[in-house]
């Protein structure tokens, strides 16, 4: 469950940085801005939400794709030794995985800890305001000086401080972003850089909501006949004043120059609203991406539900002899090690012929390096054959049962004893594209 988790950050950041990447080269400039918050806000609960969806249809074009590449496989095989593997060896490790979970936790509880205190703040200004009604427009009358701002449905204004003019122009502007309800963007933002701290594209995409924001709230100013250079003068005018709470959509932001860009910017032409039609391969890919993916996983718990099996400690008997049972003291260091008949030369050959790489393993891409244990007993048959260390059950399986099929080795000794003795062999699967 835990892996789940991270790999469902790892495809919402990778989505949210990949459209992020697409408004920067074709959306950012044009000034089709109702659009551009439709993108922005399609983009980010796109992005939440298609790694927990897929197409069946679209699940098997990968692994269709793959098939039809060449393949070599090939079996390597380690120095074999008669020293135990210790899979659990003693030693101070970096606990790593722990180490970057508490950092992306703790990131994530401050920034959380700094949104509940910017909504405190809010409501705090608002108990010390009182409600009026001016040109009819309900506002929240601040009785300090405090740059304008609204919270959904709260418009705060110090009124003493404009004029009759500027307060009109306050007004249409802020009361936009009630109307429109773009405090619910700003709070996504926030929610967003609150779990996702660590990705820059969610830090640039919160920043382009809020200037988007902004523009809208400006030209809703523009068209109910303000004078563009007066309101321009106007905004000019609060760029020194201290913004209230970062939370709520303010009367002024730091991005002054760019809100005045976009107000003096020509129309852009209806026909490049086609180019909001690239975002369709992006969906599409990420889909796809998702589909294969999740397909993928499918089959690999599928076959490793199938392909257990009890053979990886099943003792192997001697040709024609019967099963026994093995008692006494198994060594891992003698003075005589056990050997293959004909030699190691002798057995890496025998191995090579006969280990077969399984070839749904090879389909799907598994490899790596195995490393088998097993008991050379004193009559030289191979007892208590199994995987200290492994990477899949069809390649761990492979392994056992081409180690079981071995014939007798020539026992290890001890003292002139011939004694039982525990032996180690790295078997290394690889694929080469």
């Amino acid at each position: 469950m835990e892996t789940q988790f991270f790999i469902y950050l790892a495809k919402v950041n990778g989505a949210l940085l990949l459209f992020y990447l697409l408004y920067i080269a074709v959306f950012r400039h044009d000034t089709f801005i109702r659009l551009r918050r439709s993108y922005l806000l399609s983009a980010v609960l796109f992005s939440l939400l298609y790694p927990l969806f897929t197409v069946d249809s679209l699940g098997g074009l990968f692994s269709i794709l793959q098939s039809r590449q060449p393949v070599e496989a090939t079996i390597e095989l380690g120095e074999p030794t008669a020293l135990l593997l210790e899979s659990d060896a003693a030693g101070f490790t970096v606990p790593w995985r722990f180490i970057v979970q508490s950092i992306l936790l703790l990131g994530s509880l401050f920034f959380a800890f700094r949104l509940i205190m910017q909504v405190v703040s809010i409501v705090r200004i608002r108990r010390r305001c009182r409600e009026e009604v001016i040109s009819g427009y309900k506002i929240l009358n601040a009785s300090h000086e405090i740059t304008p701002f609204s919270f959904f449905k709260w418009i705060i204004v110090n009124t003493d401080a404009h004029s009759e003019e500027e307060l009109q122009q306050i007004l249409i502007h802020e009361s936009t972003h009630v109307r429109q309800w773009h405090s619910a963007d700003v709070l996504l933002g926030e929610l967003l850089s609150v779990f996702f701290w660590w990705n820059p594209a969610v830090w640039l995409l919160k920043r382009e909501i809020v200037i988007n924001l902004e523009y809208l709230a400006d030209n809703d100013v523009l068209q109910h006949g303000v004078n563009s250079r007066e309101y321009q003068y106007h905004l000019l005018k609060l760029t020194y004043h201290e913004t209230a709470v970062p939370l709520s959509n303010h009367f002024n932001v730091s991005q002054l120059k760019q809100r005045i860009t976009m107000m003096n910017k020509t129309q852009s032409p209806a026909v490049k609203l086609a180019k909001y039609l690239t975002v369709i391969p992006l969906v599409l890919l990420l889909i796809t991406l998702n589909s294969c993916l999740s397909k993928e996983k499918q089959t690999d718990e599928n076959t490793t539900t199938e392909t257990e099996s009890p053979l990886l400690e099943t003792p192997a008997a001697s040709p024609g002899a019967a099963v026994e049972e093995y008692k006494g003291e198994v060594y891992e260091v003698v003075e005589e090690q056990p050997l293959y008949s004909g030699g190691n030369a002798a057995m890496m050959k025998f191995l090579s012929d006969n280990i077969k790489y399984p070839v749904t393993a090879q389909e799907k891409g598994i490899h790596g390096r195995i490393i088998t244990n097993f008991v050379v007993e004193k009559d030289g048959s191979l007892n208590e054959v199994k995987v200290v260390r492994g990477v899949d059950p069809l390649l761990d399986a492979e392994a056992v049962r081409v180690i079981q099929s071995m014939p007798n080795w020539k026992p290890g000794t001890q003292k002139g004893e011939t004694v039982r003795v525990r032996y180690t062999l790295p078997v290394v699967f690889r694929l080469q594209q």
